[in-house]
């Protein structure tokens, strides 16, 4: 589950008040959270869970961007040399698939 529309500017983009959460592409960045201009911040996972699915104790998720978006730091850090100082800890974001998991569920061998 992902969603790129903006209900303040009422159309599709990829921004900071979407729940993809896309802070890294937005102009305005996050003041309540001292977040500047196009900080490398959002959300990196999604989780969604139904009524059936709550009550077999399953949920599905997905590492990275719930869109499937991958943040890769190189260019973006090209992009917004500001950002320079995170680039020792700043790691690409690789979106995974979504995948079931269920309560009791085993590794895989």
């Amino acid at each position: 589950m992902s969603d790129h529309y903006d209900v303040v500017l009422k159309k599709e983009v990829a921004d900071e008040r979407t729940l993809c959460g896309h802070v890294d592409s937005s102009a305005r960045g996050v003041p309540e959270w001292e977040w500047g201009a196009n900080y490398p911040g959002g959300a990196v996972q999604g989780k969604v869970m139904d009524d059936t699915m709550a009550a077999s104790m399953t949920l599905r998720a997905r590492i990275g961007h719930p869109c499937g978006a991958d943040f890769i730091a190189a260019p973006f850090l090209k992009a917004h040399p500001e950002y320079s100082w995170q680039a020792p800890i700043l790691r690409d974001m690789k979106a995974g698939p979504w995948t079931t998991f269920q309560a009791g569920q085993k590794p895989a061998k």
